[in-house]
C-alpha cells in the first residue's frame, strides 16, 4: 500500500502516515522492554538468587500489543509473508494487478471476520465488568491485552481496505511501474555481501 500513498486524499494520507508513525513509535519503544526484562529475570534467578515477582503478568499485554500493532504495520508495509510465485512466471501487468486485488479482496475478508470476533472478545469483557478477569497477582485485566488485539485487527481492516481502494484507483499500468521501482530499490541479491 505505501506504493500508492500518493494516491490517498491529502487528508486521508496525514492521517494514514500519523497513524503509522505512532504505531512504530509505540513498537520501537515497547520492543526493548522485552530482553531488557528477560535480562533482569536471569540476572535476579541466577546472581541474586531471587525470582522478579509477576514479571510474565506485564509482559504478557506489552507483548499482544507489539504483535498485534506490528501486524498492522505488516499490512500497511505488504510485508507479510507469502508464497506467491507467479510474478516470477509472468510479466503481464493485468494478470498481477488482478492477482493482488483478489489477494487483498481476500485478506480484507478474513480480517473483517477477526475484528468481529475480537469485538465480540471485548464485548464480553465489557458485559463481565466488574467481575473482569485479572491476572493472579498484579491484578491487570485481561481486557488491556485483549484490546491490543482488537486494535490491531481493525488497523490490517483498515490498510487491506485502503489497499483495495488505492489498487482500483492506480489500476494495472500504475501498479505494474510501481512494482518495478520497487524492485529496482531492492538489494540484488549478488550484490549482498554475507561474512
Amino acid at each position: 500500500m505505501v506504493l500508492f500513498e500518493d494516491a490517498l486524499p491529502p487528508g486521508l494520507s496525514r492521517f494514514v502516515r500519523l497513524m503509522v508513525r505512532i504505531k512504530s513509535v509505540l513498537v520501537s519503544v515497547a520492543l526493548p522492554i522485552l530482553p531488557i526484562t528477560f535480562f533482569f529475570v536471569v540476572l535476579f534467578r541466577y546472581v541474586l538468587e531471587r525470582d522478579l515477582f509477576a514479571y510474565e503478568e506485564w509482559l504478557m499485554p506489552i507483548c499482544f500489543w507489539i504483535f498485534f500493532l506490528g501486524s498492522a504495520l505488516g499490512t500497511y508495509y505488504d510485508k507479510q509473508i507469502n508464497a506467491d510465485l507467479l510474478d516470477t512466471v509472468t510479466e503481464n501487468s493485468t494478470l498481477l494487478w488482478l492477482r493482488k486485488l483478489v489477494i487483498q479482496i481476500i485478506e480484507l475478508s478474513i480480517t473483517l471476520v477477526l475484528v468481529y470476533w475480537a469485538w465480540l472478545m471485548i464485548a464480553d469483557e465489557i458485559a463481565a465488568y466488574p467481575g473482569w478477569k485479572t491476572t493472579i497477582a498484579l491484578k491487570i485485566p485481561f481486557i488491556v491485552p485483549r484490546f491490543g488485539i482488537f486494535v490491531g485487527f481493525v488497523f490490517m481492516t483498515f490498510y487491506s481496505a485502503l489497499s483495495i481502494f488505492l489498487m482500483l484507483r492506480v489500476g494495472p499500468e500504475r501498479y505494474a511501474e510501481a512494482m518495478a521501482k520497487a524492485r529496482q530499490a531492492e538489494p540484488d541479491e549478488q550484490e549482498i555481501v554475507t561474512w
